[in-house]
């Protein structure tokens, strides 16, 4: 891996790795390896045209079995949108890239892409393997594309980190480098704001980074339900 290629192979991948494919090449969907071929990851299950019956049943909307590997995108707390699939249905058509930690603040700004890298320092392989399999065994908080996506669910799983930021919970360096800052949404000249989006975008980059970020906090999983409910009523 380096900065212009983080792809790997599936016999280099570790238990605990968290790693992301990119879809139509626009955004990349993330997950944690958990061995065995398989993947636990968030999606939104209102928009993937999947219905889950049970942890053995999995078929389309119209009908046809997508994956003949056992339990292959089961989830075990209905609707929660946290899954186990096998690489290859998590990857679909795409290729697999291992996300990276602990990177320098250069390497970090010289990716022109989010959801690919973080300052941040990951837990142990055990702890991140213990919190992404309790989130699948007793479901996750709701899907939001902006707040908690697939990047925030394997970040949370890698780090612990989660933001006590009332307005706004994001920590995805995908959905980070669009959303507005205070100081954007005071901007209302809409020229100046497109002439402004590439350097705004790489300073996000940085700024934004959990590795940087004073609003995040370690938050134990099993404790992670009570504080996002504290954190509503606050």
């Amino acid at each position: 891996m380096d900065l212009f290629s983080q792809k790997v192979k599936r016999l280099d991948l570790k238990k605990g790795d968290h790693v992301y494919t990119w879809r139509k090449n626009i955004y990349s969907h993330h997950g944690i390896f958990i061995g065995e071929g398989k993947i636990i990851h968030s999606v939104n299950p209102k928009a993937d045209g999947i219905l889950h019956l049970s942890a053995t049943s999995r078929i389309s909307s119209s009908g046809r079995t997508h994956c003949p590997t056992s339990n292959c995108g089961s989830e075990k707390v209905a609707g929660s949108g946290v899954r186990v699939s096998c690489i290859d249905c998590f990857k679909k058509k795409g290729e697999l890239y291992q996300f990276k930690y602990e990177v320098s603040r250069e390497f970090l700004v010289a990716k022109l892409r989010g959801g690919t890298c973080t300052t941040a320092r990951s837990d142990r392989q055990e702890e991140v393997i213990y919190r992404a399999t309790y989130l699948y065994e007793n479901g996750y908080p709701e899907y939001d594309l902006m707040n908690n996506n697939c990047e925030d669910f394997a970040l949370y799983c890698k780090t612990g980190l989660w933001s006590n930021d009332i307005g706004y919970q994001g920590r995805s360096s995908q959905a980070n480098m669009v959303h507005p800052t205070k100081k954007e949404d005071r901007t209302q000249n809409r020229m100046l704001r497109f002439a402004t989006a590439i350097p705004r975008s790489f300073s996000k980059r940085e700024n934004k980074d959990l590795g940087f970020r004073e609003d995040v906090v370690k938050v134990p999983v099993e404790e992670l339900s009570s504080f996002l409910l504290a954190l509503s009523f606050a």
